[in-house]
């Protein structure tokens, strides 16, 4: 449950990009803007999980990276060590605690998350929502179709830079995510995006 409540923040926002475009269209530009010179990004992150009144849920902090296209790592240290990685095509989920790795396909659904706000396609990004921003450097995009596990996504920006997602879902619940010590655009090698998987622990293949 832990493993899952963590990879939720960053693998499930929406189902489907079959929508049109929405928004406003200067708010749509400025977004893309501000997203467009991003080829990779490198921070520390912490957490936050509240529900629909406030109280915390669940706190956690740790290591963010993404490089295009769809590469991902997702580590978390505090409290208990999780880590999410994708090479873009398969994504590896382990839980230290659990001795145990899920190994599944990087697929359309999975892909579909909050990473693609970072992965160079904001044409579909722009099909996927409507595009909205509440003040200088703060967006609301609002997925266009049903199914979503999420009602809304949130991103800011201080000074040109990703500083903050929060994403809603449908009971209240509000994941925040919060960056700092952000280097943009950082040379990041491949390997770190192929997850070595431990000896001795147990091996789950969704394919």
């Amino acid at each position: 449950m832990r493993l899952i409540k963590s990879i939720a923040a960053i693998l499930a926002l929406v189902t489907s990009f079959a929508s049109q475009a929405g928004g406003i269209p200067e708010d749509i530009q400025q977004l893309r803007d501000l997203l467009q010179p991003i080829t990779s990004l490198s921070a520390q992150f912490k957490q936050q999980i509240t529900d629909a009144d406030g109280f915390e849920m669940q706190a956690s902090e740790g290591l963010f990276q993404i490089a295009q296209p769809n590469k991902l790592r997702w580590i978390v240290a505090q409290p208990m060590p999780q880590q999410v990685t994708s090479d873009g095509v398969t994504l590896w989920l382990f839980d230290p605690d659990l001795e145990q790795v899920v190994i599944q396909p990087f697929d359309a659904n999975i892909e579909s998350t909050p990473a693609i706000l970072f992965s160079g396609d904001l044409e579909r990004l722009d099909r996927a929502y409507f595009i909205r921003q509440l003040s200088a450097g703060v967006f609301t995009l609002t997925p266009e179709q049903g199914g979503s596990l999420f009602t809304g996504l949130e991103i800011g920006f201080a000074d040109g830079v990703p500083s903050s997602i929060a994403l809603t879902d449908g009971l209240g619940q509000v994941t925040r995510i919060t960056f700092t010590e952000v280097a943009y655009n950082p040379v990041l090698a491949d390997d770190l995006f192929v997850f070595e998987i431990p000896t001795d622990v147990d091996v789950i293949r969704n394919d």
